[in-house]
């Protein structure tokens, strides 16, 4: 019962790194921090019929897996839900999540998942951070909301980031503090100073202050930022003054330089704006994007769609060994900043259209266009129905499915399946070590049409809130 202090084992991780824990009847507890292997005693926070939440009191036996997290925040920020599992245990948690996924929710028999590529560094590998400000008795700090809150938990130093972004943002908090500049506060709505926000590439970085209104002495900021970091190229105002939950407001104006980097990745030139959604860890993104094109199998003569186009990053990858590239996206600027890119690197033979890509395909198959490869790289949520069937309407043989989220990327390769396509190959990327997130390709290719009933009623909503009933564990 709730407030019950219960003795439990630890038999899987979930979709959000939290332990999964049963106790001797069998029912099942959610557990933040908790591992794999670990025996424990638990608070009992919550329950429903078939799960309940606890908070771990003290490990009986720990799993044999258990490290020292080694960060002063680790379970407070909420960003490193596996710090405290070895690295190896880590990539194999993440090829189970894959595995699971495509057997609970797809009801693949798929039981070979290649083994989880890893990061080229455990530490130091995001390339964007983005800082809520808080004033302390300290002053001015940076740090991270606390997990389900927007309570800040001041971090100096986070371990996962480049380490420019940690000195830039302690540059803008010392410059806010000697300028005496205030903080937003959430509950009256008063205060200027709302986040940090930086991005960095190989060889530039740009910043950003999000502020509810013009702070003084942003010249004098860009001095600093110029002088210390030399690879400076911009700062910009990002203005919000609404009272919201989304970080970046709709206007801005650029301070100094520009708004963007230029980056590359596998030898193509990129230009990033700095709100704009480019991988985080550019490592292991150049793996990925390698293994994308390796399973397009191209040959220098098929037409390859890009259904999920973004600012193009995959099908410019791609344009060099396709005899043409189609992109498809719904927002207007990364569209246009897709044509940049295409130009930037002199790529003549990709072209990018602004639009739904349920709508616009079946008016280009009905014209007469046809794919060899369809290329398909959602949000989290995954695809909708009519999107894959659009995707199958241009008739490729082959669709690469590049996902962030395991179960939609399970439940849309089953309705891939009932569309005449069947999965070859999975394989999951470790972008995100010491998180519980994991990025998978999988290539499919045309085969029979399927009549095993495929679901459709399941949701990202379900997977969060009930994800040990609906298969969203792994590790057993």
């Amino acid at each position: 019962m709730k407030n019950d202090v219960i003795t439990v084992g630890v038999t899987a991780v979930g979709s959000e790194g939290e332990g999964i824990a049963r106790r001797e009847d069998g029912y099942t507890y959610f557990v933040p921090g908790a591992l794999p292997g670990d025996r424990a005693e638990i608070l009992s926070l919550k329950e429903n019929k078939n799960y309940g939440y606890g908070k771990l009191l003290r490990l009986i036996e720990p799993s044999p897996h258990r490290v020292e997290p080694g960060c002063a925040v680790f379970g407070k920020c909420g960003g490193c839900s596996l710090l405290s599992a070895d690295y190896g245990f880590q990539l194999e948690l993440k090829r189970r999540a894959v595995a699971d996924a495509l057997e609970r929710i797809g009801g693949f028999d798929f039981k070979t998942v290649a083994p989880c590529v890893a990061g080229k560094s455990e530490f130091r590998y995001r390339n964007k951070a983005q800082y809520p400000l808080v004033r302390t008795e300290k002053g001015i700090e940076f740090g991270f909301f606390a997990p389900r809150s927007h309570r800040v938990v001041p971090c100096a130093d986070c371990r996962l980031q480049a380490p420019e972004l940690n000195l830039i943002a302690a540059e803008i908090t010392a410059w806010a503090n000697e300028a005496g500049i205030s903080v937003y506060d959430e509950g009256t709505g008063r205060g200027c100073l709302r986040h940090i926000y930086v991005r960095t590439g190989r060889e530039e970085t740009v910043a950003a202050v999000i502020a509810a209104y013009r702070p003084d002495g942003l010249d004098a900021l860009a001095d600093r930022l110029w002088k210390k970091f030399p690879k400076t190229v911009g700062l910009v105002l990002n203005l919000n003054p609404k009272a919201t939950n989304a970080i970046l407001g709709e206007k801005q104006r650029i301070v100094r330089g520009r708004d963007y980097i230029v980056d590359s990745i596998g030898g193509i030139k990129y230009k990033v704006n700095y709100r704009s959604f480019y991988q985080v860890n550019s490592y292991t993104t150049e793996k990925l994007y390698d293994k994308v094109r390796e399973l397009c199998a191209l040959t220098g003569r098929e037409r390859v769609f890009d259904l999920y186009c973004g600012a193009g990053t995959i099908g410019l990858y791609l344009a060099g060994e396709a005899a043409s590239v189609t992109g498809v996206e719904i927002v207007p600027e990364a569209v246009e900043n897709a044509r940049e890119n295409a130009a930037l690197n002199g790529i003549t033979n990709a072209d990018f259209f602004c639009g739904r890509a349920e709508e616009l395909c079946p008016k280009m198959a009905e014209d007469g266009a046809r794919a060899d490869v369809v290329v398909l790289d959602p949000p989290r949520k995954g695809c909708e129905p009519a999107l894959l069937d659009a995707a199958a309407a241009l008739g490729p043989e082959r669709i690469v499915y590049v996902s962030c989220n395991p179960s939609t990327m399970a439940r849309d390769c089953a309705l891939l399946r009932g569309l005449g396509y069947e999965l070859k190959e999975a394989v999951p990327f470790d972008q995100f070590p010491h998180t519980a997130h994991v990025e998978t390709v999988v290539q499919l290719s045309k085969g029979e049409i399927q009549s095993k009933k495929i679901r459709v009623d399941f949701s990202l909503e379900d997977m969060d809130m009930s994800g040990f009933q609906k298969g969203a564990t792994y590790g057993e």
